[in-house]
């Protein structure tokens, strides 16, 4: 008997300790932000835990068990930002209380050393951190000799915090380093009035060398799946071919290679074209959650699978005809996704044009469809430019556009003679690519 109750309370400790619950206890200024977030990190992606709506005092909290030790973070932003987020560490039985506004935090109580020695960090380098993740409050000449000068402190400022917890303290010269070289490749790639030359860049940049963060770490990071975007761009820096498999090429860690054709793959809008990748890179993707968002594209992806029916779409016409695609049967049918706004889409209308005549004779129908708010100002530019094929007007947020979750214009998509799907992300009338698709299917 006596044995059996030690059992349990040994069993009784051990589920205590596991589930540690950690607590944050916080304020923002009343009616500032509808609703604060608490993200975990997984594979350098941050992933809501739980929200918390702040009451009419502006007070709100999280009460949660740490699924591992490491980073969480908290703030007003979403999961996909760097401004309004912050970095914490957890493990269990942390008490912390937080005033949160637009530029941060402030660390009013806490029972964690290890969130003392990040908040110490975090406030040396609050200047920089700003600069780095707000668009147009800085440019290069104020934030090279602030960048510099932290830097050079950086022993100093990366020191063994002593917390007590190994595991912390020896991560600790890394968090700093690797923070710091976020802020600064990041203040690269975000807008400002002035931008500098490469000659320009200061010495943190001339000796930065992009390989020491590709490493596994980068998974624990916060922000780890974009700053290994900017690492690539960083380090390719006048590369002749910009493309997948030459920046792919530059990542020396197999698990960064993964997460860099993933980042890729998320923006893709084509089965076909995904499928082409996928085989040349699935062996990169070693990891439970990498093959998950691997399956979640395709999943995804399904209805724009080539020979699947096209989305049986009806706009009006100049003369306030209906078409719809289910009229143009017997022909292969190019739609282009436009709007009378948009530079890239203008660009593209010479080739357009040349399609047009160069095709006149073929069975094949080109579609303009505008996604204009004002069908007056494309009425308008029907009328002065006159543009060739079947001209629709459709407007935003159209049911075609949600079908093939168009995000950006132009955007061509291109259907066999019997209405099915070739390409929901066709090349441009500019890429000879899109010559030999419409040779290729006029034949069949």
């Amino acid at each position: 008997m006596k044995k059996l109750i030690t059992t349990i309370f040994l069993i009784f400790l051990a589920l205590s300790s596991w589930a540690q619950v950690s607590n944050i206890t916080g304020t923002v200024e009343p009616g500032k932000f509808k609703k604060m977030f608490l993200y975990k990190v997984i594979n350098g992606r941050m992933l809501e835990v739980a929200s918390s709506v702040p009451d009419s005092q502006g007070r709100f909290a999280f009460r949660f068990t740490p699924e591992y030790e490491g980073f969480y973070c908290f703030g007003y932003g979403s999961s996909i930002m760097t401004q309004g987020i912050n970095k914490l560490y957890f493990r269990g039985n942390e008490d912390l209380e937080v005033s949160a506004d637009a530029d941060g935090y402030k660390l009013i109580k806490s029972n964690s050393k290890e969130n003392d020695a990040l908040y110490q960090w975090e406030t040396a380098v609050k200047n920089i951190q700003t600069k780095a993740l707000t668009l147009g409050n800085s440019t290069y000449v104020d934030f090279f000799p602030e960048l510099e000068e932290i830097a050079s402190n950086i022993k100093d400022l990366s020191k063994d915090p002593k917390t007590g917890n190994k595991e912390f303290d020896k991560q600790f010269e890394q968090i700093v380093k690797t923070d710091l070289a976020f802020y600064a490749i990041n203040f690269l790639y975000i807008p400002h009035s002035a931008h500098p030359s490469k000659e320009e860049y200061s010495d943190y940049y001339m000796d930065f060398k992009p390989d020491e963060y590709m490493t596994d770490w980068l998974l624990k990071y916060p922000f780890g799946d974009r700053f290994l975007n900017s690492l690539v761009m960083f380090k390719n820096q006048g590369l002749k071919e910009y493309n997948l498999e030459n920046l792919l090429s530059s990542i020396p860690n197999q698990v960064l290679k993964g997460q860099y054709f993933l980042n890729y793959a998320e923006r893709l809008n084509s089965m076909e074209a995904y499928l082409n990748l996928l085989e040349k890179n699935k062996q990169n993707l070693v990891l439970e959650d990498q093959k998950a968002r691997a399956q979640a594209i395709e999943m995804r992806l399904a209805e724009t699978k080539e020979g699947v029916p096209g989305f049986n779409f009806s706009f009006k016409d100049l003369n306030d005809k209906v078409v719809s695609l289910k009229d143009l049967k017997g022909k292969v049918v190019l739609l282009d996704l436009w709007a009378t706004w948009c530079g890239p889409c203008r660009a593209e209308e010479p080739h357009w044009e040349k399609l047009n005549e160069d095709y006149k004779d073929k069975t094949v129908a080109f579609v303009g469809i505008s996604t204009d708010q004002d069908k007056a100002k494309w009425l308008e530019y029907m009328e002065e430019k006159k543009p060739k094929g079947i001209q629709l007007h459709a407007g935003p947020n159209n049911p075609l556009s949600t079908a093939y979750k168009v995000n950006a214009i132009p955007r061509y998509i291109l259907m066999d003679k019997n209405g099915n799907l070739i390409s929901a992300d066709s090349p441009r009338p500019s890429d000879p690519k899109l010559r030999t698709l419409l040779d290729t299917w006029i034949k069949k």
